[in-house]
């Protein structure tokens, strides 16, 4: 699972080797200027990847089973590694480098809360 490090900076995301290989990303940070917040979304599959039937992928997926990687479409780019039907954080970006990075990290929830409590502290 990725590893998710908030700091006073904004968010380290650490991947895997394996995740690595399958996103073909590496690990990345992501500014705290372009952090709107953070929500838990459910993982059911059906929900979470409506919007992605379309969407132009440079990485790994396999529907139902497992999603990492980059996913284009119109308005700007998500970067994924989830495996559906498992709860999974999702961070609201203002576009930069993506729109969304949804992500199933161990309690999302406790994740979640932490970096809107980080956001609202700044």
């Amino acid at each position: 699972m990725p590893k998710v490090v908030v700091h006073n900076k904004g968010i380290s995301v650490k991947l895997s080797p394996a995740e690595s290989l399958w996103s073909l990303k590496r690990d990345f940070e992501i500014p705290v200027t372009s952090i709107k917040g953070a929500e838990v979304i459910d993982g059911r599959a059906v929900t979470m990847f409506a919007d992605l039937g379309w969407a132009i992928r440079v990485g790994t997926a396999l529907p139902f089973v497992y999603y990492a990687g980059r996913f284009f479409r119109p308005g700007g780019k998500d970067f994924i590694v989830v495996r559906p039907g498992k709860p999974s954080l999702q961070l609201n970006l203002t576009g930069k480098p993506y729109i969304r990075v949804i992500l199933t990290v161990e309690n999302p929830e406790k994740l979640a809360e932490e970096i809107n409590s980080a956001l609202a502290a700044c």
